[in-house]
């Protein structure tokens, strides 16, 4: 007969303390077996990480960088792929700008002298565009644009800006809608003055026209333009009013049903976007998406949203290509922030490792563990086979290393600069 053998508490507790360690110490050679240095020299990538990226991205039919906004270091990083991927055949660019910033972007980057168009844009109609006038990124888009071996194309897939109004008024107005909607329409563009004024004096984004406009004023221009309007007045009015309400929700303590509708408006404009481009028998478009971290996750983000990074993933899955999603974060230095309406944006610290409201606390294994120089990568594929092995992991990590292929990390992060 067999003998059963019942352990002392002590010997059980210290058999759970050793498994636990085992657990952790595979964890710990996961990073160490997947991590790789990268370099920045003037306008080139370097080090061993090349060894992974490249391969990866070769092949693919969409990139996705996920990012957090702000930091010098990442339009760099993302222009050295273009130097890859643009003259493979990706001839556009996917980002968090609406599509009218977009289009106006496009025709800057074309532009010898699109910067200073954009700037006296901006000055003209401020709080329009997002992220793309900081010199940074502004140059990300030239310099990718320049790397195309045909039409470059930029999609903007978000809403439209907070301070977008006066611009869509402008543009309906320039449609010679009727007498009734020509006059309501006028009648607004002056209260999006007046509200620009009073936004601008306190830096509170709500006193924006977009914001503090009453739902009559908007809907008589509304119902003024469906009977007076052309299609394209209509459409314009349309984005003004989703954006609203978008911002509406986020504002009011609906944050989850103000990402659910972003992240739809992102998909549809998507698609819209990739039938235009794929119609009248052209091959598929390949496209470097470039979109805040959340946005490119693959499966359910920590918004708890499935957002564009997994629809363009089961895309490339029922296409049969490949999709590759890249985070890219700053560690421990400074970032570009908004500072208010009528405010330039400025620096602001940055410590994603000790920051109690950082979300990334949980890379705790991988920030102890960053190279002493340049850019650490660490490969999350490698991750992945016989992950339960490892033990139990953070959550967050888990959604991580099956939502993104490859995280960045920039130790030493510096601020983007806004267009003068």
């Amino acid at each position: 007969m067999l003998r059963s053998t019942v352990l002392p508490p002590v010997a059980v507790a210290l058999s759970w303390v050793a498994l636990a360690s085992a657990q952790q110490s595979t964890f710990q050679e996961r990073v160490l077996k997947n991590r790789y240095a990268l370099t920045l020299s003037g306008d080139n990538l370097g080090g061993s990480a090349l060894s992974v990226l490249r391969p990866a991205v070769e092949d693919a039919q969409f990139v996705l960088v996920g990012e957090d906004h702000g930091i010098a270091q990442i339009p760099a990083i993302v222009g050295s792929l273009c130097d890859q991927l643009m003259p493979a055949g990706f001839h556009t660019m996917a980002l968090e700008v609406g599509p009218l910033a977009a289009h106006n972007l496009e025709a800057w980057v074309r532009d010898p002298g699109g910067r200073d168009q954009l700037a006296a844009f901006e000055r003209q109609y401020p709080a329009n565009i997002a992220f793309y006038n900081w010199s940074e990124e502004f140059e990300l888009l030239s310099r990718c644009s320049a790397k195309t071996t045909g039409p470059f194309h930029l999609w903007g897939l978000d809403q439209e800006l907070m301070g977008s109004s006066g611009w869509i008024l402008t543009k309906i107005l320039e449609q010679k809608p009727g007498p009734n909607a020509l006059r309501a329409a006028r009648q607004l563009l002056e209260k999006n003055d007046e509200a620009y004024a009073a936004a601008a004096k306190s830096g509170n984004p709500a006193e924006l026209f977009m914001l503090s406009a009453s739902a009559d004023e908007l809907n008589g221009l509304r119902d003024a333009l469906r009977k007076e309007g052309n299609p394209t007045s209509q459409a314009l009015f349309d984005a003004l009013l989703e954006s609203r309400q978008i911002y509406e929700k986020n504002m009011n303590g609906q944050g989850s049903e103000s990402n659910r509708q972003r992240a739809l408006l992102m998909k549809h404009n998507f698609v819209a976007d990739y039938q235009r481009a794929a119609g009248n028998g052209a091959s598929a478009p390949k496209i470097l998406l470039k979109f805040g971290a959340w946005h490119m996750f693959k499966g359910i983000n920590p918004l708890l949203n499935n957002d564009l990074g997994n629809y363009v993933a089961e895309l490339a899955d029922g296409q049969g290509t490949s999709s590759v999603r890249i985070l890219i974060l700053g560690v421990h230095g400074e970032q570009l922030r908004f500072a208010g309406i009528g405010r330039p944006p400025a620096p602001a610290p940055l410590n994603l490792a000790e920051d109690k409201d950082s979300d990334f606390l949980y890379l705790k294994p991988m920030f102890d563990n960053l190279l002493a120089d340049g850019f650490t990568v660490f490969d999350l594929r490698g991750f992945r086979p016989g992950f339960h092995s490892l033990g139990p992991v953070d959550r967050e990590m888990e959604r991580l290393i099956f939502g993104y292929d490859f995280l960045v990390l920039i130790p030493h992060p510096s601020a983007s600069h806004p267009l003068p």
